[in-house]
């Protein structure tokens, strides 16, 4: 069988705004939050939180802990080390990339990724590559493990590492990227949470609603930003 899983990058340090991947939101952290959605993708088997080793990610690795959710840790910098470890500690064939700042993402697309490299034709499915055509906040790469193992083995570049993707685009003759693209919104909220005013912004959203905030799908969220 097939096993497919989600690797969250999510640490403390961000500058704009520490600590946001535990913020409250909707009286739940917002890490939280995206585990709630993601244990509604239907395709995938595991979750691993990839964090840090550094001391101000321990409250991230105790949540993980608490939660019941694998935690894998390494160098802050080497982001796209410790998310290929974490794939390959978890005996991953199929692993989706997503981001701890993304608190409302529609757990459809991670299924809809998944679906994408079934049968073998494509190394990568992605809604990042080319125009964007979804919301900052519901950002999900899937790739195979074969295609992850190689970005660790051929990519150097520090920043290239940190930003774990970026040779997947620029080497099409390596990596076959499936793009994952909706008809174009004449609006297009920012959903993921890089700053306070982001942070509001996402909070304003829940408080708008009244079921669990994992059964909103990304339709309904946006109606509800533009109530916000």
């Amino acid at each position: 069988m097939t096993r497919r899983g989600v690797v969250i990058q999510a640490r403390m340090s961000s500058e704009r705004l520490p600590g946001k991947v535990l913020r409250p939101v909707g009286g739940r952290p917002m890490l939280g939050c995206l585990l709630d959605r993601l244990a509604r993708a239907e395709l995938v088997n595991e979750i691993v939180i990839a964090t840090s080793d550094r001391p101000d990610d321990d409250p991230v690795a105790a949540f993980g802990a608490a939660a019941g959710i694998a935690v894998h840790r390494g160098p802050l910098e080497d982001v796209l080390g410790r998310f290929a470890t974490a794939a390959r500690i978890a005996h991953l064939d199929h692993v989706v990339r997503v981001s701890g700042d993304s608190p409302l993402l529609d757990p459809s697309l991670v299924d809809l990724a998944l679906t994408g490299l079934a049968g073998g034709r494509w190394d990568a499915a992605s809604n990042v590559v080319g125009e964007r055509t979804y919301p900052a906040g519901q950002s999900v790469e899937a790739m195979t493990i074969r295609t992850v193992d190689r970005l660790d083995e051929r990519t150097t570049d520090p920043a290239d590492r940190e930003h774990v993707t970026p040779l997947l685009y620029r080497r099409p003759d390596l990596f076959r990227v499936l793009p994952i693209r909706r008809a174009p919104a004449t609006r297009v909220p920012h959903l993921a949470v890089d700053t306070p005013e982001d942070l509001d912004r996402v909070v304003a959203i829940v408080d708008r609603m009244r079921r669990p905030q994992w059964s909103y799908g990304l339709d309904e969220v946006i109606r509800l930003s533009d109530a916000a």
